[in-house]
């Protein structure tokens, strides 16, 4: 168990040393330090999240959240740092689906 332990530990710090990891991290940090990018980012997951619970109730989704969810979202892709952070999110993401899927076989 602690030969597994310490293998984790390795490929932690082997993501972080990551260029992926390195910029999903820096772009984070900028998203944090400007208010107007994080209140969007965080009324977007907000709208996400409601939407994709109601569906998974099997509720309908309301004309006028539909047209709320296309708002903020063109909202956010207006905004060059949210996009940038966006893509070097879905860039470490697709890392570490990648590590998961390379971990099952």
């Amino acid at each position: 168990m602690e030969d597994i332990l310490k293998k984790a530990d390795e490929l932690g710090i082997l993501i972080k040393g990551t260029d992926v990891y390195i910029e999903f991290e820096r772009l984070n940090k900028e998203v944090e330090n400007d208010k107007e990018a994080s209140l969007l980012l965080k009324k977007y997951n907000e709208i996400a999240d409601a939407i994709q619970q109601k569906q998974e109730r099997g509720f309908s989704i309301e004309k006028f959240e539909q047209e709320r969810f296309k708002e903020i979202g063109a909202a956010v892709t207006s905004n060059a740092l949210l996009l940038k952070y966006i893509k070097a999110r879905d860039r470490y993401l697709e890392l570490l689906i990648n590590i998961h899927n390379a971990l099952k076989q």
